[in-house]
């Protein structure tokens, strides 16, 4: 999870604690080896499909790890951000070539931009509304031949409830915050609509405190820093919307992209990570 826009709650100062603690923050809501290798083999697709044009990029969000692809000399690649403080921790390139607004309101002209990515993001938008509305709004951002990259974060394959998560955190079958988080989305969302609250999640996970963070991190053997990074729920009206890529396909198909590819990562809880490719009729 590393894109920052407003859904219809808003998410009034979680992401300037997540800008000031990126470093905690890892696989599988960072993507790792076998995602980046999925969005690699898309630019190099573009470019043997183009030889000698450097692709235009856009990156939703300023994912450090996609920036750091291999892109082609006189690429021109652009980051969509509404939060100054993710854009000035945790991006690399040049703060100029980053758009900071809502990913709703991107505003670039038609047909100028040839790959667009999205790592963990969509379901930071309200479903259906706000998801679709932004795929009307790629369709027309995206040159006809172009793609669309989005690493979904999904409901689990395997449905449980929140006791059963909670019980497989005390029995260390879960082995940090980023996987935890995951879990609790898939458990205690309902349907796509309605979401999960994130208040919930930190609510939930306060079930398990005896004292406070430190003494459930000692008990999880966790870093106590870590742990304590679930605080930037708290209170928190704003809700997460995890689709299927059956359903993420159907908003993308309705807009004139053809699904092209999936790519299912092998590392824990990849099921719930799959990368879709997209092609722009």
């Amino acid at each position: 999870m590393h894109a920052t826009l407003r859904n219809e709650n808003g998410l009034p100062g979680q992401w300037s604690h997540v800008a000031t603690s990126w470093h905690l923050i890892g696989s599988p809501l960072r993507p790792v080896d076998d995602d980046l290798a999925a969005f690699q083999r898309v630019i190099d697709r573009w470019c043997r499909e183009h030889p000698d044009q450097p692709p235009r990029g856009l990156i939703l969000g300023v994912t450090p790890e996609i920036h750091d692809l291999a892109w082609p000399d006189r690429s021109r690649l652009r980051a969509v951000d509404d939060d100054a403080g993710m854009i000035r921790h945790v991006w690399p390139g040049d703060p100029a070539a980053v758009i900071q607004t809502d990913w709703l309101d991107i505003g670039l002209p038609a047909g100028s931009v040839d790959i667009v990515f999205c790592d963990g993001g969509l379901h930071l938008l309200g479903y259906p509304q706000d998801q679709q509305c932004l795929v009307e709004h790629l369709a027309r951002t995206v040159a006809p031949g172009g793609y669309a990259v989005f690493r979904l974060f999904t409901p689990s394959p395997v449905e449980e409830d929140a006791d059963a998560v909670l019980g497989a955190l005390e029995a260390g079958r879960i082995p940090s915050l980023n996987h935890l988080k995951l879990r609790l989305w898939s458990a205690l969302q309902r349907d796509p609509a309605e979401g999960v609250c994130l208040a919930d999640v930190w609510t939930t996970l306060h079930r398990l405190v005896r004292s406070d963070w430190r003494e459930l991190a000692e008990r999880l053997n966790w870093d106590p820093a870590g742990l304590a990074m679930i605080d930037a729920y708290r209170d928190r009206s704003a809700r997460y919307h995890l689709v299927t890529p059956g359903e993420a396909t159907q908003m993308f198909s309705t807009h004139g992209f053809r699904r092209l590819n999936t790519f299912v990562p092998r590392y824990p809880q990849g099921r719930q990570c799959p990368t879709l490719v997209f092609i722009r009729s």
